[in-house]
């Protein structure tokens, strides 16, 4: 007996060294992680462990088989049988060192930092990691490869396998190297749809509408007329003075919204004064000269002034202007021409006495900035792969509304289109990026889960013909060792059955 349960204890024993052999990474259900686990038992439904948690504590633990999401084997490399260096070989592989006496350590440090530089930038979602669908595909085939093969490993410990067993794990075998074929399908599958995964997320992105040159043309060309007109007005000459007035009426209808247009408006005030000043005078000193003419020499001038008025009028018109409405200098002595421009420019005064400036005049720059930064972060929360960041922040930008409620006066619609037109398809690449991205999310998720029922099934049936061949191990065992125990049982009951005839 005791010969039978020695026996039986060597079996046992034989089966725990065949598990303790191998390492596995273990990952559970509830998160945790176990590393260099070794088996200490295995059934269909439990699973006794010892390995080290996290902290790096060893621990032993009993888990139920359904618990366990991934159980890995880690191969260890076997170390090489060492050779006692020859002089010669020492000096081969002697670290070479530098000038200074120190080994060279810069190289050895390259290929981590090559490396590194491969690695994909992660996918800002917190369901699918960058290659979780390429590993668990991996892992699902090498793993039931490596159980496939245990069942003929473990088959081989049996004596006499019975024909039932024989069937059994013959079928199975049979039926899951069909299944494997398969899943190497759906795991290229699952490769291919996580590499556009990967890709879908993150993606350059550029502002063609709007280039970083053009961002800040209307404040350029603000600032440059403010810079004519300031010129103009600063000369003595009243031609140019009349060309800086020309130039403010076009600052006033295209560019209010910059910060010189309220220096702008000081001057053209000033000028207009100056101007009524002076040509309130020359008026005034020709009216008085022609009442000292007779009749008919003042309906001479008067005759003259008409044709030069109208002379002045057909050249302005050649350039396409409008005498009625444009700035000119009226010739000294013409008082049909001073008395239009003092009309005009005393108008000018009063309505401008009148004007009260808008409260977004100057705040174009700014507003402009507020908006191109947004944008900016807009786009490296696309070209990252941050779509939800990126449509939250796109949809924030506050100094959008406001730009795109200003006055014509403030900034017009040849600068104003390009900006609407820039954001409008930022946000359907947005839009169309995150349609795409949740689609082959979808259809990762569902081909990973589909690999998952195919391996699970695949699994369940080894691990019910791996049970069946140790149940038939354990019983194969019990019937050798009972066999040795008759064999030695006639040996022991003969002696006493010979003694009488001695004795006779």
């Amino acid at each position: 007996m005791k010969k039978s349960l020695l026996l039986f204890s060597l079996v046992a024993m034989g089966i725990s060294a065949a598990h303790a052999a191998s390492v596995y990474t273990i990952t559970l259900t509830s998160g945790e992680r176990y590393t260099d686990c070794t088996i200490n038992y295995k059934s269909t439904d439990s699973t006794k462990f010892t390995g080290k948690d996290k902290s790096g504590k060893t621990v032993t633990k009993t888990v139920s088989q359904n618990t366990i999401i991934n159980m890995r084997e880690v191969v260890k490399e076997e170390p090489e049988e060492e050779v006692a260096p020859t002089p010669a070989a020492e000096a081969e592989t002697a670290p070479q060192e530098t000038p200074a006496g120190q080994p060279d350590a810069e190289k050895a440090e390259e290929a981590p930092a090559a490396e590194t530089a491969e690695t994909p930038a992660p996918i800002a979602d917190g369901n699918i990691s960058p290659r979780e669908g390429e590993d668990k595909a991996a892992d699902a085939t090498v793993r039931l490869r490596s159980k496939l093969a245990s069942i003929d490993t473990e088959m081989a410990k049996i004596s006499k396998p019975s024909r039932a067993l024989q069937s059994q794990t013959s079928r199975v075998k049979e039926r899951v190297t069909r299944q494997l074929a398969d899943m190497d399908s759906s795991a290229l599958e699952i490769a291919k749809l996580q590499d556009a995964f990967n890709k879908a997320g993150a993606a350059d992105f550029t502002f063609d509408k709007v280039s970083a040159d053009e961002r800040d043309r209307y404040v350029r060309d603000g600032e440059a007329a403010y810079k004519a007109m300031k010129i103009d007005m600063k000369e003595k000459k009243g031609r140019r003075k009349v060309g800086g007035l020309d130039k403010f009426e076009i600052m006033r209808d295209r560019y209010q919204g910059i910060p010189e247009y309220k220096s702008a408006h000081e001057w053209y005030i000033k000028t207009l004064n100056d101007l009524q000043k002076k040509w309130t005078r020359m008026y005034d000193k020709e009216t008085t000269a022609r009442k000292r003419l007779g009749a008919d020499k003042r309906q001479a001038m008067t005759k003259l002034d008409e044709r030069q008025y109208n002379e002045l009028a057909a050249k302005l018109k050649e350039d396409g202007d409008d005498i009625a409405t444009v700035w000119f200098v009226p010739q000294n002595r013409n008082q049909k021409m001073l008395s239009i421009c003092v009309n005009k420019v005393k108008d000018a005064i009063r309505r401008n006495e009148r004007e009260r400036l808008d409260a977004a005049v100057g705040t174009v720059p700014s507003l402009l900035e507020q908006f191109w930064a947004g944008m900016d972060n807009v786009r490296m929360a696309m070209v990252t792969g941050n779509l939800e960041g990126a449509e939250k922040q796109i949809s924030e930008i506050p100094s959008y509304n406001i730009i795109m409620g200003l006055k014509q006066q403030l900034l017009p619609n040849e600068y104003r289109t390009p900006i609407r037109e820039q954001y409008r398809l930022t946000q359907q690449e947005i839009t169309r990026r995150m349609r795409e991205y949740r689609r082959l999310k979808a259809s990762l998720e569902r081909s990973i889960a589909s690999l998952d029922r195919i391996t699970s099934n695949a699994e369940a049936q080894i691990d019910s013909a791996l049970a069946a061949v140790q149940k038939e191990l354990d019983s194969d065992a019990g019937d050798n060792t009972m066999e040795v125990v008759k064999e030695e049982a006639p040996a022991a009951e003969a002696t006493p059955a010979a003694q009488p005839e001695a004795a006779q």
